[in-house]
């Protein structure tokens, strides 16, 4: 980010807030979508992250890039919207779901894992995994940063980036080979 823009937005100057928000407004939106899966939530998300950003310019020293302390914004607004979303979602099964609604049994979770495409396989498995080691995975895989940037971006060592990415690698492979043999199987039992 040009360091004139900065400036500009540090002062309040409208013609560089809106250049930063234009040059920084689509990988925002991109890395709220990926982590919230939600279009609305990911622009309310974007929104929450550049108004963040905007306040807390003054305080920003420059130890590391621009975009890594954006984009740590960006993970933690969608963190605040994951955590009101499953407050909704808590209210809701309460409000809604008594003990009867299933019978005696949940619904059978072999039938959510079976997938017809292996993008949709491989987004769930993402999925699953539990938030640190998705967003790891998303900022890796989906948004190319690098082991560094992440560790930054969610303010931990280089170490333990490694570890959650080789650990939702391996959670995840085993996630894709249940849903490869589940597949086979109702391939199979359609002929």
């Amino acid at each position: 980010m040009d360091e004139l823009i900065l400036q500009g937005c540090r002062v309040g100057d409208p013609g560089a807030i809106e250049a930063l928000v234009r040059h920084s407004q689509g990988v925002i939106y991109r890395v709220c979508l990926s982590i919230l899966n939600d279009p609305a939530d990911a622009e309310d998300a974007t929104q929450e992250t550049f108004i963040a950003a905007l306040k807390g310019l003054p305080g920003f020293r420059g130890d590391s890039a621009f975009n890594t302390w954006l984009y740590a914004i960006a993970v933690n607004a969608c963190r605040r919207q994951l955590k009101q979303r499953r407050r909704h979602q808590a209210i809701h099964t309460t409000l809604t779901l008594s003990p009867a609604a299933f019978g005696d049994h949940p619904p059978d979770p072999e039938q959510t894992l079976i997938r017809s495409e292996v993008a949709d396989a491989l987004w769930s498995a993402v999925s699953e995994l539990d938030e640190q080691h998705r967003l790891a995975v998303i900022l890796r895989y989906y948004h190319e940063l690098s082991v560094a940037e992440i560790a930054r971006i969610l303010d931990i060592s280089e170490g333990t980036a490694h570890s959650r990415l080789f650990n939702a690698r391996e959670r995840m492979r085993g996630l894709m080979k249940v849903r490869a043999t589940l597949f086979k199987e109702k391939k199979g039992a359609r002929r």
